[in-house]
């Protein structure tokens, strides 16, 4: 005998939460492979560097509500995908080098994206804040200007990207203070602007070295926040815990 309409309706919650707990579990442990693997020689870790934002994806794909209105998150974490993909192999190939770093500038326009459109009308104090953020993006380029020679001017129009991520975190959260998801999401930018400039030095400054095992997490911590801070807002829009 068929299920009811109530009965399926009763179940799908219970199901939904599982999927997304599984999930959510199952890119933790890639998540913390990965960390281990970046302690190794080898680089292994480059594989389960594919597998991450896939496994994020799914995760936030069976946990938010409106897939629609959330949907910039997941457009988001493909362009980071695809551009660490290419990126893998960037510095063999010019060609791979362009098309990864055009994917990651497309996703960094979906979290720009959802993070403005959840912006009000913005108070003075922004002013203010913002400035911190624009030294910190600053310092990072000015630290490294010498050792950058001819990559200064677009590594420093890529943190000026990650900068606006920041900003526009910390506009939303300006304009929902009480809001915990924003506050996530802010910190999930902190995190971003950490990993970038990390990854940078690490790259072109040869007498400073923090290895992969320092920049990675910072990378993942970040992509988490901006998911989870997401699910958090809309979950307290619907009023729903």
């Amino acid at each position: 005998m068929g299920l009811s309409h109530i009965q399926v309706r009763k179940m799908n919650p219970i199901n939904r939460k599982t999927l997304s707990t599984l999930s959510f579990l199952f890119f933790a442990v890639i998540a913390c492979v990965h960390i281990v693997l970046t302690n190794r020689p080898g680089g292994y870790f480059n594989y389960t560097k594919t597998l991450l934002m896939p496994s994020l994806a799914l995760f936030y794909a069976l946990t938010v509500r409106d897939k629609r209105r959330g949907f910039p998150i997941l457009w988001a974490q493909a362009g980071l995908w695809l551009g660490n993909l290419c990126l893998i192999r960037g510095e063999e190939s010019k060609l791979l080098f362009a098309l990864g770093s055009a994917a990651t500038i497309l996703g960094f326009l979906g979290y720009i994206y959802i993070m403005g459109r959840n912006t009000g009308r913005l108070a003075y104090p922004f002013i203010l804040l913002q400035i911190p953020l624009v030294w910190l993006c600053a310092f990072f380029v000015i630290l490294m200007k010498d050792a950058l020679g001819p990559m200064l001017l677009p590594i420093a129009l890529y943190m000026s990207l990650i900068g606006l991520i920041s900003l526009t975190a910390l506009a939303q959260l300006m304009s929902h203070p009480r809001s915990r998801g924003s506050w996530i999401m802010f910190l999930g930018s902190l995190c971003y602007i950490g990993e970038n400039g990390l990854y940078t030095a690490n790259h072109y400054m040869a007498n400073l070295f923090f290895g992969e095992n320092i920049i990675h997490p910072f990378f993942i911590a970040a992509q988490t926040l901006f998911a989870v801070g997401y699910i958090m807002i809309e979950r307290d829009e619907h009023g729903t815990a």
